[in-house]
């Protein structure tokens, strides 16, 4: 056999010998996965194989993507490409229990109006197109669930999505919530809420309202007390009576609730607004003890606001309003375990162990050892940052408990039996107890207001800076939904922020800010004394100012020529050093490691030579 007839069949043998080894890989190891990133992006939970293994019936998933519409957008593509992936993923680990499509929909054809069909939402491009971005699913019984676009700002919240679909295609009811609240959170006639806790929760369970007028509260898996109204006796036993029957409630109060007193259109608050929450008798009953006369601060995380000082703007931090990171969660429960990011409140209130309950209070978010208390009328006055650090003092017993999970046997607050009044309640239906219940009791209210968690960007639009939704979602999973989904909301995103290149920048704008606040500040005095002179006709000797006026307003008029012209040079100087910053990068990331692999090549190479010699 000559050479070249030997070579051509040892390259077909290659050929052969790699496609089969692909083919053979595909077969035995198809799901596999290795996940080197650093918040294991590409890992199935535990919660997600718990609800796939529990899968009876086969669930067909239909991804819908316009490849090539997406094409035209790197950040869409790239996050299609993260979806595809999971999806693929999920379906490989399901051993058969999830099938998976995916259909890229043309314009005017079947799959388009299928997808239409389904509740996708379609997005328009620039050339007038329309992009799919969507996955809908659907179970042997003709049940369906359906994401309408997967949105890129909410990376952090896939995985969740995904498995939430699932979940609802497998389970075979749709579990019941009641709420009673004296916020402005119920739905319009459109089914929108005011709130996107109230949404969200919409989407996985059925809502039940309840208005101030309730006589009655409907089955239901769990109910939300979200900052009460003042409820007569008879709610109150009606409440009392929940919760010895089911045992799953969620109780928000609030010694000073800014979300409650927030103005409307007509620049007034909510008729009927009320400052204050409480929930008399039951509280004490499950074994809180709660004052709402005072109010919970802690300097140690106080959130950024803006205040005007001797004319200027300056960010400070406020001790009434706070972030709790996620040292300050409960690491025992799920619900709170995995927030990543701490949540945001606002002037909540203190919660204790009341002493001889039989109930087991356990702490799910407290302060830092820094926190302390003030007085709830001091607090309604809006005090400064400044007057409350005056006064600050730590509590001797922070960290102080602000949300609490009561758990184990309660009784009810009502001895004697239903309370007479306008409510006709059977006294042959009284429970008296004991009964276990999981009761969970947050001294807030505002951690439910979206400007608390969500910021707004004008390039990316509402960024979540921390886990309140997360938790309310978490919170209602553990009482009324699946406990499997709690540990998927806050799985950290794809992007990976330069931290050092940000910690640089900050500290030069500080510093360049430090210089610009001097600069403007002796701008603004020198402007303001030639102001007064020329107010007095003593700026310039033309208008009869004496030579030692004059001589003063022409050395103002100087100081203000040399002041704005510092200011330039401060500002130039500030985006040249950010320009330098921007070249280092380029330099150290994107050249310096190429020379490096370059450099080494020719060492080893030189060298091998010379061995060789």
């Amino acid at each position: 056999m000559s050479p070249s007839r030997l070579l051509a069949l040892i390259s077909l043998g290659l050929i052969a010998g790699f496609a089969g080894l692909n083919l053979l890989a595909g077969v035995l190891a198809d799901g596999a996965r290795l996940d080197l990133t650093e918040g294991r992006l590409y890992r199935l939970s535990p919660g997600t194989m718990e609800v796939v293994n529990r899968l009876e019936e086969p669930v067909t998933l239909t991804f819908y993507y316009s490849r090539g519409s997406a094409a035209r957008y790197p950040a869409l593509r790239a996050y299609g490409a993260r979806v595809r992936e999971m999806l693929r993923g999920l379906a490989a680990r399901s051993g058969g229990r999830i099938r998976l499509a995916e259909i890229d929909p043309a314009p005017f054809s079947v799959e388009e109006d299928a997808a239409i069909a389904a509740g996708l939402e379609a997005v328009p491009t620039e050339d007038g197109g329309q992009l799919f971005f969507g996955l809908a699913g659907s179970n042997a019984i003709d049940g369906t669930a359906v994401i309408a676009f997967f949105d890129p700002a909410e990376e952090a919240r896939l995985e969740y999505e995904i498995v939430r679909v699932i979940s609802e295609l497998e389970r075979t009811r749709t579990p019941v919530i009641a709420i009673i609240s004296s916020l402005p959170f119920a739905p319009n006639l459109d089914g929108r809420s005011a709130n996107p806790v109230i949404d969200a929760l919409a989407q996985t369970y059925e809502v039940r309202w309840l208005d101030d007028r309730f006589t009655s509260i409907p089955e239901a898996d769990a109910l939300l007390l979200l900052h009460p109204g003042n409820l007569d006796e008879q709610q109150l036993y009606l409440v009392d009576q929940f919760a010895l029957a089911r045992g799953r409630v969620m109780v928000a109060v609030d010694p000073l609730a800014h979300l409650a007193l927030r103005t409307g259109p007509d620049g007034l608050p909510p008729i009927n607004a009320l400052r204050t929450s409480r929930l008399p008798r039951l509280l004490t009953q499950w074994g809180v003890a709660y004052d709402p006369t005072y109010v919970v601060m802690d300097r140690a995380h106080g959130l950024p606001v803006q205040v005007s000082e001797a004319g200027r703007t300056r960010t400070r931090a406020y001790p009434l309003w706070f972030a709790v990171p996620p040292s300050g969660l409960s690491a025992d429960m799920p619900a709170t375990s995995a927030l990543e990011r701490g949540v945001n409140v606002g002037s909540p209130g203190l919660l204790t162990a009341r002493s001889g309950a039989e109930t087991v209070f356990t702490p799910l978010i407290q302060t830092s050892p820094d926190g302390s208390l003030v007085d709830a009328d001091i607090a309604g006055t809006s005090p400064s940052p400044d007057d409350l650090q005056r006064n600050y003092s730590p509590d001797e017993n922070a960290p102080l408990t602000i949300a609490a999970r009561v758990s184990g046997p309660i009784s009810t607050a009502f001895p004697d039996g239903p309370p007479t009044g306008e409510i006709r309640l059977e006294a042959s239906a009284h429970i008296e107890g004991p009964s276990e219940a999981d009761i969970i009791v947050i001294a807030d209210a505002d951690w439910l207001d979206p400007a608390y968690y969500l910021r707004a960007d004008g390039m990316a639009g509402e960024q979540m800076v921390a886990d309140n939704l997360s938790l309310a979602l978490n919170l209602a999973d553990a009482l009324a939904g699946d406990p499997a989904l709690v540990s998927l909301r806050s799985r950290a995103g794809s992007t990976r922020p330069m931290a050092r290149v940000d910690a640089l920048r900050a500290r030069a704008e500080a510093r360049f800010v430090e210089l610009q606040d001097e600069l403007r500040a002796e701008l603004a005095d020198a402007e303001g004394a030639l102001a007064r002179l020329s107010a007095a006709g003593e700026a310039s000797a033309l208008g009869g100012a004496g030579a030692t006026s004059a001589a003063r307003a022409e050395a103002l008029r100087e100081r203000i020529v040399t002041a704005r012209a510092a200011l330039r040079d401060v500002e130039r100087g500030f985006r040249a050093e950010i320009e330098a910053l921007e070249r280092s990068l380029h330099l150290w990331t994107l050249w310096v490691p190429p020379l490096i692999v370059l450099l080494a090549g020719g060492i080893f190479t030189l060298v091998r030579r010379r061995r060789q010699a």
